[in-house]
């Protein structure tokens, strides 16, 4: 565990925001989802009380104790409705389902955003500004861990509400994305704290991210989705923007959280 007089270094540039001690930490943590702020060009041209529903609502907030474990957080300062930047670039062209654009044109309940189609330079802004830095930061990253550690793991961490009525949804891409031993070891870390854990459920099998970065030698990654009413409030989420949470649920889940990444910690430095 990192000595308490660690020197906490925090970066925060306009599309990512950074936290890490200064020991370079083998865990790093990703949150691209967890911001709900657009841009003014967005909202100059989206169509007026549009509802941008689906956001990891309350996440950056819930993970806030990560770098005190010395997990490094690597977090977007922009909603994913700017651009998703847990989708390959290669589909930046892509107007359909959302599940699968790099920007979205519809909402995650399937409603316009924009009356037509943005025009191309549009797109290729919004991939400068906000999609280019976080992966160039993300890797920068894992770079730099993987220079002082003999593996970097990766935890890609979203919340859901309609796929699954598991609390916690771990997404490997098929069991591919780590190997089966640290697997084990996270779900474990969590049912060990009363959370009810699947694994590649459908919708929740992992994004761009983990596949993407699981690539490079020597890197696992795990896709963590944890459900609204575990820690939001236990009710119904429909069509909205969530602006209020139950206190007392947050507090408790962000405690048996900290206990599972205390756990898994432990587990990759012994």
């Amino acid at each position: 565990m990192v000595n308490n007089t660690t020197i906490e270094r925090s970066v925060n540039i306009e599309a990512v925001n950074i936290e890490r001690l200064k020991i370079l930490s083998p865990i790093i943590a990703s949150i691209p989802h967890g911001s709900s702020c657009i841009t003014s060009e967005m909202e100059n041209i989206m169509i007026q009380n549009v509802l941008l529903t689906n956001n990891d609502w309350f996440l950056n907030e819930l993970y806030d104790f990560l770098n005190k474990l010395n997990i490094t957080r690597v977090s977007a300062n922009y909603s994913r409705y700017i651009i998703d930047v847990n989708r390959n670039i290669n589909k930046k062209s892509m107007e359909g389902d959302y599940t699968e654009s790099l920007v979205y044109h519809k909402t995650t309940f399937g409603k316009n955003i924009y009356e037509n189609s943005l025009p191309s330079k549009v797109v290729e802004n919004r991939i400068k500004e906000f999609y280019e830095p976080y992966h160039t930061c993300l890797l920068n990253e894992i770079n730099s861990s993987l220079k002082q550690w003999n593996k970097v793991y990766l935890f890609d961490l979203h919340s859901f509400y309609a796929q699954s009525t598991a609390d916690i949804v771990l997404g490997t891409s098929g069991r591919s994305t780590c190997s089966h031993e640290f697997l084990d070891h996270v779900y474990k870390s969590f049912v060990d704290e009363g959370f009810t854990v699947k694994i590649d459920e459908k919708g929740l099998k992992g994004g761009y991210i983990v596949s993407h970065y699981s690539s490079i030698e020597n890197v696992e990654a795990i896709q963590i989705e944890i459900r609204y009413t575990t820690y939001i409030e236990d009710r119904y989420f429909g069509e909205e923007v969530v602006y209020y949470k139950d206190d007392i649920l947050f507090n408790k889940t962000k405690e048996r959280l900290t206990r599972v990444f205390k756990n898994i910690v432990r587990i990759v430095e012994d």
